[in-house]
């Protein structure tokens, strides 16, 4: 019975974690005003003291493996995560030159820090524990 317990105590956590997770999902409108001014805007990157923003493709394995562990990581305070699956929106080339040819990245899945509303990083796939490392959680 303690097992029982134990499990079903186990599973209500980890479903608490992953309703109170912060991801949240670019606008078309953030999208069109980052692609106009090279940038995410301040209710993006400035809507938390730290924020990381994902940006991939649906087709990306390793976009999946990272939205998992995202999911799992719960209520992080002071952290925002925002996504944008570019592959699936109409604005697609418009995008892809910003990230490729302004930021100069043609990986995916592709990662931008900031902190207090300053780019600090960018990466590309990164596991858990180097996303956190980043903000030093």
């Amino acid at each position: 019975m303690k097992v029982l317990k134990w499990a079903f105590t186990g599973r209500v956590n980890a479903l608490q974690r992953i309703m109170t997770m912060k991801r949240k999902i670019i606008s078309k409108k953030q999208a069109l005003d980052a692609i106009q001014n090279s940038e995410f805007g301040r209710d993006v990157i400035a809507s938390n003291q730290k924020v990381a923003v994902v940006m991939t493709q649906d087709w990306c394995y390793q976009w999946t493996n990272m939205k998992n562990w995202m999911d799992s990581l719960g209520d992080i305070g002071g952290l925002d995560i925002y996504e944008l699956v570019y592959s699936a929106v109409d604005y697609f080339n418009d995008f892809l030159h910003l990230k490729e040819e302004t930021w100069g990245n043609d990986q995916i899945p592709y990662v931008r820090y900031y902190l207090d509303g300053l780019l600090i990083h960018s990466s590309n796939y990164v596991g858990e524990n180097d996303f956190l490392r980043v903000f030093d959680l």
